[in-house]
């Protein structure tokens, strides 16, 4: 079915605005679908994070941080991989992009850049948490969970410039004020932007339907992720209090995200102590 004219012209316009991001969230997606291959190339990967001058100098600061670095400094792309990994460094290119994407924070939805940065970086940890435990694929949950507020970014953008002074309150969920605002949620904006950035359909809808995964169960466990990894952001007090009412732990959902609510109630603890190892570590 073709949407509304309406629809469109929104969906064109939220398109438009992505384009206009700074390219680190492009190179981290298509970092993540290179690092799928199990024979990743190195020099391909140096020289896509290389695209972007400031990725590469926050990869590098990351690099030679307490948290990640050995005894000696790193001064190259190659010489980071080599000591920490693929692994490790599609995490740091994600910590990298969150903090180089949210620099002004997010004032429409009353987020500064350090709490974006926070529920960011937690989401993604509690996802890849839980698909460890339920024994899916943690590069894909971990990728997912740090884009998650890339839908608000450009809502916000909208928001700022057609309602200067709007903003959402705590007595509403946030959900709701997007809709009454623009006819739209910023993780059916997130879906739009993912799917132009050629993500698999499985995480799309999971963005898409996170709010309520167990009506879209066909699409995979990803909207569970999204949904459990909300309660935990808003369990260890990083989410926002509009979005921390939306998230609930319930039977149905725990089962498709094969984990049980003994394992949440860990996964938020540990979320928590990683968190601030690597807030204190990386500043």
């Amino acid at each position: 079915m073709t949407p509304p004219a309406s629809d469109t012209l929104l969906k064109d316009h939220i398109l438009r605005l992505a384009q206009k991001l700074p390219a680190s969230p492009q190179i981290f997606t298509r970092l993540s679908l290179l690092l799928d291959d199990v024979n990743a190339d190195l020099d391909k990967i140096v020289n896509l994070i290389s695209i972007d001058t400031g990725l590469t100098s926050r990869v590098l600061r990351l690099s030679n941080s307490v948290f990640f670095r050995g005894s000696s400094s790193v001064a190259s792309l190659d010489e980071a991989i080599n000591r920490v990994g693929f692994r490790e460094v599609h995490k740091m290119v994600g910590v990298a992009m969150t903090e180089q994407l949210f620099k002004d924070g997010l004032p429409a939805y009353r987020m500064s850049a350090r709490q974006v940065w926070e529920t960011s970086v937690a989401t993604a940890l509690a996802m890849e948490a839980i698909a460890r435990e339920a024994g899916q694929d943690e590069q894909t949950a971990y990728t997912a969970g740090i884009l998650r507020q890339v839908g608000k970014l450009v809502l916000g953008k909208i928001i700022e410039k057609e309602q200067p002074g709007a903003f959402c309150p705590d007595d509403i969920d946030i959900l709701s004020w997007e809709r009454a605002r623009l006819n739209i949620t910023s993780h059916e904006a997130a879906a739009y932007i993912l799917e132009s950035w050629k993500l698999p359909r499985s995480v799309c809808q999971g963005m898409r339907f996170q709010h309520e995964p167990e009506a879209h169960a066909d699409d995979g466990p990803i909207g569970a992720q999204f949904h459990l990894a909300g309660w935990v952001a808003g369990t260890i007090a990083v989410a926002t209090k509009s979005e921390s009412i939306l998230w609930e732990l319930t039977d149905e959902r725990l089962d498709l995200a094969g984990v049980s609510e003994e394992f949440m109630q860990t996964c938020a603890d540990d979320t928590r102590t990683e968190l601030e190892g690597l807030k204190s570590q990386v500043a």
